[in-house]
C-alpha cells in the first residue's frame, strides 16, 4: 500500500469520526476531502469490506461501521484518562451549565476526544473528533509546559500574520501568557469578533482538506486577534469581556500535558470572582484525573 493510499484511509476515517451521526454519498466524500472519484471509491470499498464503514443498500451512503466500536473501546481501555475526564466533565457541565471538552495534541493538530454539554453559537465544538491546527494561540494550554525549544517552534508559527512589528508583539504577549498559564494553572481568553471568525473557520474546515487558501485565511484571522483574545493575563480584565474558554491540563506520568479540559459556551460577562471559582473547579477536576491516572504535576 502506497503512502498516498495510507493517508487517504486515515483522512477518511478521521472525516467520518468527526461526523458520527451523518451519512455521505461518494460524491459528497469527494467534495469534502478533495479526493479523486476513483481513489475515494477504492478506499470506501476497502473500509466497507472491513466493516469500518457501513453502506446503505438503498441510499448508497456511507457512515461509521460497527468494527470501529471495538477499536474505540480498546483505545479507551488503553487510555483511561479519557473516560475519567468525561466523568469530571459531566459534573462540571451539570454544575456550571457550560460545555466541557477534552482535547489532546495529535502531532500538529488538536483533536477533541470527549465533550459534555452543547456549544453556543460562536464557540466550543460540535462533534468529538473535530480537529484544529496547533498554531498559536490555539493550544496555548498545551504548549505552556513544553520544553523551551518546543515553545520557540510553536511561537515561530506566528510569522507572516501581519506586520513584522505586530508579529513580534503577539509573540511577546504569548510568551508572557505561557508563564502566566504555568503559574496560575489554567488558560483563559476573551471571545471577541476576531475569535468568533476563527471559530467559524475551524468549524467549516474541521475535517476538510486544508488548502493553501485555508491557511492564508487562518493566518489572516489569527493575526487580527487582540491581545485579550490571545490570552488574558489577569482576572482584572474579565468584567468587561465575554470569555471564549477556560482550560486546565491533565498531566501524564512524565509530567507532560496529556490532554486539556476546557469550559466554553459563556453567554454573558462574568465578574472576576465568578471566573476564579469556575477556574478552581476546573483545575480541581483536571488534578483528579491526573491523580487517578498516576500522572505527575510538574513543579
Amino acid at each position: 500500500m502506497s503512502d498516498d493510499s495510507s493517508q487517504r484511509i486515515v483522512r477518511l476515517i478521521n472525516f467520518f469520526a468527526a461526523h458520527p451521526t451523518e451519512s455521505f454519498t461518494l460524491s459528497e466524500v469527494v467534495d469534502q476531502l478533495s479526493l479523486s472519484l476513483g481513489s475515494a471509491h477504492r478506499v470506501l470499498k476497502s473500509l466497507t469490506d472491513a466493516r469500518y464503514l457501513a453502506r446503505h443498500p438503498k441510499h448508497k451512503t456511507y457512515s461509521l461501521g460497527l468494527a470501529l466500536v471495538a477499536i474505540g473501546q480498546a483505545a479507551l481501555e488503553r487510555h483511561p484518562a479519557v473516560n475519567l475526564a468525561r466523568e469530571q466533565m459531566a459534573r462540571l457541565t451539570d454544575e456550571l451549565e457550560l460545555q466541557c471538552v477534552a482535547t489532546a495534541r495529535v502531532g500538529d493538530e488538536l483533536m477533541s476526544l470527549a465533550k459534555t454539554g452543547d456549544t453556543s453559537a460562536d464557540q466550543g465544538i460540535r462533534h468529538v473528533g473535530e480537529r484544529r491546527p496547533f498554531v498559536p494561540p490555539l493550544g496555548l494550554g498545551h504548549a505552556a509546559w513544553a520544553p523551551a525549544e518546543q515553545i520557540d517552534t510553536y511561537l515561530a508559527k506566528v510569522a507572516g500574520r501581519g506586520s513584522t512589528r505586530r508579529d513580534a508583539e503577539m509573540r511577546t504577549h504569548m510568551r508572557k501568557a505561557l508563564a502566566v498559564i504555568r503559574e496560575r494553572g489554567y488558560a483563559l481568553a476573551a471571545n471577541g469578533p476576531a475569535m468568533q471568525s476563527v471559530w467559524q473557520l475551524i468549524w467549516e474546515h474541521a475535517t476538510h482538506f486544508r488548502s493553501e487558501r485555508y491557511w492564508a485565511q487562518m493566518q489572516r484571522l489569527l493575526g487580527a486577534l487582540s491581545n485579550d483574545e490571545l490570552q488574558l493575563l489577569s482576572l482584572d480584565q474579565v468584567g468587561s469581556l465575554r470569555l471564549a474558554y477556560i482550560s486546565a491540563p491533565v498531566f501524564s506520568a512524565s509530567g507532560e500535558v496529556l490532554l486539556s479540559i476546557s469550559l466554553s459556551g459563556f453567554t454573558r460577562r462574568l465578574e472576576a470572582r465568578a471566573v476564579a471559582r469556575m477556574a478552581e473547579h476546573l483545575c480541581n477536576a483536571a488534578a483528579q484525573v491526573t491523580a487517578a491516572t498516576r500522572g505527575r504535576i510538574p513543579r
